[in-house]
């Protein structure tokens, strides 16, 4: 998570969208800012990181094959170079637009300084983007009367994409944060094709990866392999979560035993999981991804239009049945309020 981090300096460039025939307009030089200008950025490019889900540079040749994390690199190693890195990186993001829903917008490269980042005080280079404008009214007032005017601009209090490259752990390609508000479908422009980054490996995402692979096995597979109704599904993903929210460290075989129990059931999740990139056998489970993660688990049972059942305990005071080909079901309870 970043705590704060102080705008020392920023270029900015116009980058469109190559496919729709729009054009990359670059500046001239960094822009000038005043100390009221640096405050307000400052807090306006730091608002989308409250996460610690983080990212380092890849590239199938290693790292160091990056494009981005060489040219951030020589940022950090001469932070004087900023607007000619810059200008290579508003290059590249204009290269790398392949589709023609990808929105043009201002393109921002940022050097920070006294940035602390879950404690630790360092440097980052911070790129942004921002695609959508908003309108406001500026009101003023004139001879006992008001005029108003119609302008179009940012809003201070999100952005589009970005990302903060700390200068901590650089010979493991930085550590990165990326803003979590990229909308779905366009994290490989972003993350993949224009950055080159995936997910650390650290607490945070090992929990997070965990935690998704047990719920879309849950949900996509288990209903396809074996006849588990959608309550005892419900009951599963309860004691999932259940066990990220009551243990500190994960252990596997362990978590097979308490949330899935069957021994079918565990072998089927063992194949699931060797699918993509296999979770760890044990590792220290991190409470916030924990709590953004249970956020994803729904535990609603739907009846047609009519009910609503929310499942948060006992599965057994809660019964399934069919009569006179009508489905049913029976709840058991001891207090109402």
């Amino acid at each position: 998570m970043v705590n704060e981090a102080l705008v020392e300096s920023l270029a900015v460039h116009a980058v469109g969208n190559r496919i729709n025939d729009e054009i990359l307009t670059l500046s001239k030089s960094t822009v000038n800012m005043d100390d009221e200008i640096v405050s307000v950025l400052s807090l306006f490019f730091i608002n989308p990181f409250k996460t610690n889900r983080y990212f380092n540079f890849y590239h199938p040749d290693g790292f160091e094959n990056s494009e981005v994390f060489r040219t951030v690199s020589s940022i950090f190693e001469n932070p004087e170079t900023l607007y000619e890195s810059s200008v290579k990186l508003a290059e590249r993001l204009f290269d790398v637009t392949d589709s023609t829903k990808i929105r043009g917008g201002e393109f921002y490269a940022v050097y920070f300084n006294e940035c602390i980042v879950d404690g630790e005080e360092t440097q980052a280079v911070g790129l942004f983007k921002s695609e959508t404008k908003e309108t406001f009214l500026k009101i003023y007032p004139t001879s006992g009367n008001f005029i108003l005017e119609k302008e179009e601009g940012i809003n201070l209090r999100k952005i589009d994409k970005g990302c903060m490259i700390f200068n901590i752990d650089r010979d493991r390609g930085f550590l990165i944060s990326v803003a979590d508000n990229i909308k779905s479908g366009e994290e490989k422009y972003w993350c993949e094709d224009f950055l080159q980054v995936r997910l650390s490996d650290n607490p945070y995402t090992k929990t997070q990866s965990a935690m998704r692979t047990c719920k879309n096995f849950v949900e996509e597979l288990l209903p396809e392999e074996f006849d588990v109704s959608k309550a005892d599904r419900i009951d599963i993903l309860n004691r999932g979560v259940n066990y990220f929210k009551e243990h500190d460290v994960f252990d596997k075989p362990e978590f097979e035993r308490e949330v899935f129990r069957q021994p079918e059931i565990i072998e089927s999740f063992r194949e699931y999981d060797k699918v993509d990139i296999p979770m760890d056998m044990t590792f220290e489970i991190a409470p916030d991804a924990v709590k953004k993660q249970s956020k994803l688990f729904k535990s609603v049972l739907k009846l047609d239009k009519n009910f609503h059942i929310y499942i948060h305990g006992d599965r057994s005071m809660i019964e399934r049945g069919e009569e006179d080909g009508k489905k049913y079901y029976r709840i058991f309870y001891e207090q109402e309020s």
